[in-house]
């Protein structure tokens, strides 16, 4: 009898689908760690966006504060207490007779 080694047709297919397997965990280890990154960026700007719009709507919320105030101002300062009492302390004299320039037709002004 004759001793002979054969490499039979299964080992090669398990080689095969050793290397194929090995492929396809690279592969999914590849894609949940640039889905990861992909997240982690994404969370990042979410992050950057969610300040700024807080920051503008605290900003937003100042402004309309200050507008408040500047319209009571505002009217205060037009009110008719105010505009008596500043013609009051800026020396205007009261007006007695009034007189009006009179002007001829027939008169022509020359120099």
């Amino acid at each position: 009898m004759q001793n002979t080694i054969t490499l039979s047709l299964p080992a090669t297919k398990t080689l095969k689908f050793s290397l194929t397997l090995k492929f396809f965990w690279l592969l999914i280890i590849a894609a949940i760690l640039s889905l990861s990154l992909v997240c982690v960026f994404q969370l990042n700007t979410y992050t950057r966006e969610f300040y700024l719009i807080n920051n503008q709507e605290n900003r937003l919320q100042q402004l309309t504060q200050e507008n408040k105030m500047l319209e009571i101002n505002f009217s205060k300062a037009n009110s008719l207490n105010n505009i008596g009492s500043y013609v009051e302390n800026q020396a205007f004299e009261k007006v007695k007779q009034v007189e009006y320039i009179r002007v001829f037709e027939s008169t022509v002004l020359a120099r």
